[in-house]
């Protein structure tokens, strides 16, 4: 991709750009930006909330983002602004009160003078954030960290979301539980209409079949009643699927436009729904909720719930014949107990009572409660990547087994949607108490900022100040709230990251980068890594974690302001062990399964990248070489460059036949365990994390005499080390045959005690 190219793609919109420019104003006092699902309409929290600063707080000027000003109630039209017009943009740079129902897009930043209250809309039932996706969900992440206080009206909820969005324990802001705004016009029963019912289904992530609910709505029009009537409200999100005044029914009716949601269903006898939170908020009023879930097997399937509708004391019902008949009934429901745990403290002053709370801070008969987040621990932010099959992987989930994760909260960070769907299983797997938080939205850089840095990274002149004040800024767009203590580049390669290292300084964050390899031969390899840019990160960091002496000694001369630590990588062979104890993949050939159990079979097997590092071409060429035809060799890989090639190379090896090739193996180690010997490759390593998981699981060790590596032995004869060469490779592998492999006995303990001695000291330094 060229520099132009570069630069169109990471350029901001005109709307980002502007709201950048209108940040540097400064903040109105008593101003209020009033935003609901992203302009869609107003009504529920927001509609209540401006209600009551139209009729009792003159003194406030407030504004309601909307994206059609023609459809908006009359008694606000003086307060409405179109949703992400100038003004839009200026008032969320300045208002010095934003609240809203959902989140903001990515690109809202909250100055520290302002305050945001971010109101919940509602009490899920269905699964949210980590609870059923590892990624796709930083934007609403970080809206709830950037927000000084989420109003929710229950503690389920409060839990739910700190915990399902991953902001418990580490973000310094506020939960309160509160009365729910919107609720205080179901306590309103004057205008009861019998014989009104109101249908609003949920939203089901654009899996809605309309077609399916039109031929619902014509069997309700034929059994519904005269003096019945049923209105239609669909979700904001897929309202605009379907138009029911063109299908010309007599009782289905269209919600009406010109009222607001919640005063038109305080009017309604009863609601029917299926999984919407709206169920709760209806149970308020006492009168019946009948849920139509139709659908439910294959959308409990599809979609993760806290728990059953059957625990709901709500009818439920399939058909819509049964809907009607229960429409019809009279209704013996209970909703005491529903009432205490999901609106304990709604009535029909709620919201006179939140406002009065936000702005002049005092409560009235309720109990209003406020639940701090942050645990007050120092935060260990970590930048991880793509969590790659690879050993620099593996020793980052190594790290986080024996670091003492009641000292320091540790949170792991990658872009949104970085992770391919194959390796999501690891972030599912990691320990009880590490956290993740997720990075979300493009760099906010105007364009000279956007040049420098580009330039920075290109090794060209430019002003670095420039680019930090951009990286500084940005990094507290991302992590708002969240007082980073210290932050690690722990893969070491990414520049953006590098620069991290140097930049958030003046922060009062301490930086740490690690160096898993030889850098100089990976600069000779990769011109992408810029090596300028790399070594102003060793050359600033508070810390550069070198994993083996020999490393360490050469970024000593290649950058000899570098603060240089050696500490081997953690080794965690329980968990290696564990793994290799699980069934063999099912894609793995029969052969070679009968390969495995045949004593007279000699299996040689490999796991790595496929990389020129990992030597992989010269392994094949040694293979061939080997005399003994009763041998096989495996070759694990997981991603890189050099794929095809070592695809070809085994395609027209003369012993084909005899290699066996496989690519993303998420966790081969029972394919280490079963293999007769591993063959470590390498050209150069930092460390080389396999040999020692092929040695936690008994499997016999031939190496290539990579410095390195053979430091990180610490003089233990675990393996036979030959000539880093394809002869010495092939030297190896008839040693083995003739019976002349090492001893597989290595002390893991002893090492891992150091290490995490020396990390300790690290982040205490």
């Amino acid at each position: 991709m060229s520099i132009t190219s570069k630069i169109k793609s990471n350029l901001m919109s005109p709307h980002e750009l502007q709201y950048l420019n209108y940040r540097k104003k400064s903040v109105e006092t008593k101003t209020i930006l009033l935003e609901g699902t992203h302009g869609r309409g107003i009504e529920g929290h927001i509609f209540s909330l401006a209600a009551e600063l139209l009729k009792n707080y003159p003194d406030y000027k407030f504004f309601i983002a909307v994206r059609d000003l023609e459809k908006v109630p009359t008694m606000f039209a003086k307060h409405c602004i179109k949703h992400m017009s100038r003004q839009y943009l200026y008032y969320l740079a300045t208002a010095e009160i934003l609240i809203n129902d959902t989140s903001f897009w990515a690109f809202f930043h909250k100055r520290p003078e302002q305050k945001y209250y971010l109101f919940w809309h509602g009490t899920p039932l269905k699964c949210l954030g980590k609870a059923t996706e590892v990624q796709g969900y930083g934007n609403v992440q970080r809206n709830l960290a950037s927000a000084d206080m989420v109003f929710v009206n229950n503690t389920f909820t409060k839990d739910r979301l700190a915990e399902d969005f991953g902001i418990s324990e580490i973000v310094n802001n506020e939960f309160v539980v509160a009365p729910s705004p919107r609720n205080s016009a179901l306590f309103d029963t004057s205008n009861v209409v019998k014989g009104r019912y109101v249908y609003m289904p949920t939203w089901r992530d654009d899996k809605q079949d309309i077609s399916e609910l039109k031929n619902h709505l014509k069997k309700l029009e034929l059994g519904l009643k005269e003096g019945e009537e049923l209105f239609v409200k669909l979700h904001p999100y897929e309202a605009d699927n379907l138009n029911i005044n063109e299908m010309n029914l007599k009782h289905i009716k269209e919600f009406p436009e010109n009222q607001e949601v919640y005063h038109f269903l305080a009017t309604a006898e009863k609601l029917v729904t299926d999984y919407s939170s709206i169920m709760f908020d209806f149970s308020v009023t006492k009168r019946p909720v009948i849920l139509f879930t139709y659908d439910q097997e294959e959308y409990e399937s599809t979609r993760g719930m806290y728990f059953s509708t059957k625990e709901l004391p709500f009818e439920q019902v399939k058909t819509v014949g049964d809907l009607l008949a229960v429409l019809r009934e009279e209704s013996s429901e209970n909703f005491q107990e529903l009432n205490q745990c999901f609106n304990p403290l709604d009535t029909a002053d709620g919201t006179k009572e939140v406002v009065a709370f936000l702005l002049k801070d005092q409560t009235t008969m309720t109990q209003i409660q406020r639940y701090p987040q942050w645990n007050g621990k120092e935060n260990v932010l970590i930048y991880a990547y793509k969590f790659d099959n690879n050993g620099i992987t593996n020793s980052l989930l190594n790290l986080l087994e024996k670091v003492d994760l009641k000292k320091r909260n540790y949170i792991l960070t990658w872009p949104d949607g970085l992770i391919t769907k194959e390796r999501e299983e690891v972030i599912r797997q990691l320990p009880k108490g590490v956290h993740t938080f997720i990075e979300s939205g493009k760099t906010q850089a105007s364009l000279t900022e956007l040049l420098q840095t580009f330039a920075y990274m290109a090794e060209l002149p430019a002003v670095k100040e420039t680019v930090a004040k951009m990286y500084r800024r940005d990094f507290d767009r991302i992590y708002p709230n969240l007082k980073i203590a210290d932050f690690i580049h722990y893969p070491g390669y990414d520049r953006s990251y590098a620069v991290w290292t140097w930049a958030l300084k003046s922060l009062g964050i301490k930086t740490m980068i690690f160096v898993h390899t030889d850098m100089e031969k990976e600069f000779a390899i990769n011109p992408a890594l810029k090596k300028k840019v790399i070594f102003e990160a060793y050359r600033n960091a508070d810390h550069v974690v070198c994993v083996s002496k020999s490393i360490g000694e050469k970024i000593k001369q290649l950058v000899p302001e570098a603060k240089v630590t050696i500490m081997n990588v953690f080794l965690n062979p329980e968990r290696i062990r564990q793994l290799a104890n699980k069934p063999l993949p099912e894609q793995i050939p029969q052969r070679l399964l009968q390969d495995f159990s045949d004593d007279r079979i000699k299996v040689f097997i490999n796991i790595g990248r496929f990389s020129k590092q990992k030597g992989l071409d010269r392994l094949i060429t040694a293979f061939e070489g080997v005399l003994d035809p009763n041998t096989r060799l495996v070759i694990i890989g997981s991603y890189g460059p050099e794929e095809t090639a070592i695809r070809q190379l085994v395609k027209d090896s003369i012993r084909t036949e005899d290699i066996y090739l496989f690519s993303q193996l998420p966790a081969p180690y029972n394919l280490l365990k079963a293999a007769d010997c591993f063959v470590f490759s390498s050209r150069y390593e930092g460390f080389g994390m396999v040999v020692f998981e092929a040695l936690a699981v008994g499997t016999p060790v031939i190496m290539t005499a990579v410095p390195e590596t053979v430091e990180a032995l610490a003089g233990q004869d675990a393996a036979l080390i030959v000539e880093n060469s394809t002869e010495g490779i092939l030297e190896g592998m008839e040693k083995f045959l003739q019976g002349k492999e090492k001893s597989v006995e290595f002390d893991f303990e002893r090492q891992n005690r150091r290490s995490i001695q020396l990390f300790k000291e690290l982040l205490e330094y």
